[in-house]
């Protein structure tokens, strides 16, 4: 009779836990190698295959059709990042920190490190840049705190390197992302506004002592900033508090000679 021999001792109970751990164990493995498109086949910190490339092999490629005419980009691609890093090993083992063999500020190793981003600006929904000057941002101004357009900047030696030209906004997150400060002669050079402090009368950017400023990265564009640009920018910002430090601890002997 239906409903009381068709399964017989059958245990509906024990089928339906086994379905689920099987969809558990396929959906763990399916967000695992999708996971892998990006970063994989894993390396060594010399560059090199490593040994040990997980469980988990690699997902067959895949195409993504990219927004507002930027193309299409399939991965993973195998392909492999051309930049010879300076940088050599203190330990035979893995997992030990390498050590700058030139000048890592300009090689872009350690904190300074930046990948290698696309080099476009990054859009907002409507296929705009993001980070555009508040000088070309319509409606933007500044409605709280201390305007630091005007202000000089003072460098982690206690000295002055230039003044604040204009800020960059983000648009769509109506926030600050750089200032823009002109350096004189060296032109113009943006800093991420995390590392950067708004004084009363001045901006100070402690993470860079004052003859660094001249070597951050130069954004080719008066008027947007690519997603390459602003990793080259804030790697060698945020570089400075750990290769400026020496020279920064001195500057009370500046200050007080």
């Amino acid at each position: 009779m239906v409903g009381t021999t068709f399964f017989g001792n059958f245990d509906l109970a024990s089928l339906a836990i086994w379905l689920f751990w099987g969809f558990f164990a396929m959906l763990v493995y399916y967000l695992q190698t999708e996971n892998m498109r990006e970063g994989y086949p894993l390396e060594t910190d010399d560059g090199q295959t490593a040994p040990n490339q997980g469980p988990f092999p690699l997902p067959s490629p895949k195409t993504f059709l990219l927004p507002h005419g930027r193309g299409e980009v399939t991965v993973p691609n195998g392909e492999r990042e051309a930049r010879e890093l300076a940088m050599a090993r203190t330990a035979v083992s893995e997992g030990f920190p390498h050590a700058p063999t030139g000048d890592p500020m300009v090689d872009g190793v350690g904190p300074a490190a930046w990948a290698p981003r696309r080099d476009v600006p990054e859009l907002d929904g409507h296929g705009h840049a993001k980070i555009r000057p508040m000088a070309q941002a319509a409606g933007f101004h500044v409605s709280a705190g201390r305007d630091p357009r005007g202000m000089q900047v003072q460098a982690g030696d206690l000295k002055i390197v230039g003044t604040v030209s204009d800020m960059w906004v983000d648009v769509p997150e109506q926030l600050v992302r750089y200032l823009e400060i002109d350096l004189g002669a060296d032109g113009k050079r943006l800093v991420p506004m995390p590392m950067v402090s708004i004084e009363f009368n001045r901006v100070v950017v402690n993470a860079l002592i004052s003859d660094m400023f001249a070597g951050i990265p130069q954004h080719k564009s008066n008027d947007e900033v690519s997603l390459l640009e602003e990793d080259k920018i804030s790697g060698f910002v945020a570089g400075g508090v750990m290769y400026g430090a020496e020279k920064r601890s001195n500057r009370w002997q500046v200050l007080f000679g």
